[in-house]
């Protein structure tokens, strides 16, 4: 396993060309909401028609929270998902409150390859292959670095 963290917020182009890979080779992606943050209704209302699952958790992927259980919405990852996820922000990390849920996490067969910890502005890949290796690779533009 390889891990890769992204080293500078993907901001426009580059920004969604980095939803597009990871929209075209994940299955699902999620996203979390906090008690404690309010968030925008109106965006929540326009992913619920692809939300496979809604559950509450101390833990996600790179974060324990000792304080009150977050709220995980589990999406479809398609055309309608990536162009929602592409119109709601301009840069990786906007993905945070008050305006959007935090986190975006990308699955591909049950297993987290893209994971975003938006409030501490760190993103990354878990690489298991030379097939999603090379799909990181050819992101253009997204400034990367190999985890020690």
């Amino acid at each position: 396993m390889e891990y890769w963290d992204i080293t500078e917020n993907p901001t426009e182009e580059v920004y969604r060309n980095l939803i597009n890979a990871l929209c075209d080779h994940s299955d699902t992606f999620y996203f979390v909401t906090r008690k404690e943050l309010t968030y925008n209704p109106d965006i929540l209302d326009q992913f619920k028609p692809y939300t496979s699952e809604v559950y509450k958790t101390n833990e996600w992927v790179n974060t324990m929270t000792k304080g009150p259980a977050a709220t995980v919405y589990v999406m479809e990852s398609n055309e309608k998902t990536c162009e929602l996820l592409k119109r709601h922000a301009n840069t990786l990390y906007d993905w945070v409150a008050p305006h959007l849920p935090e986190d975006l996490t990308f699955m591909k067969n049950g297993f987290a390859w893209f994971s975003c910890t938006t409030h501490e502005e760190y993103s990354g890949f878990s690489i298991r292959s030379d097939y999603y290796k090379n799909i990181m690779c050819a992101i253009e533009g997204l400034k990367i670095q190999k985890s020690e």
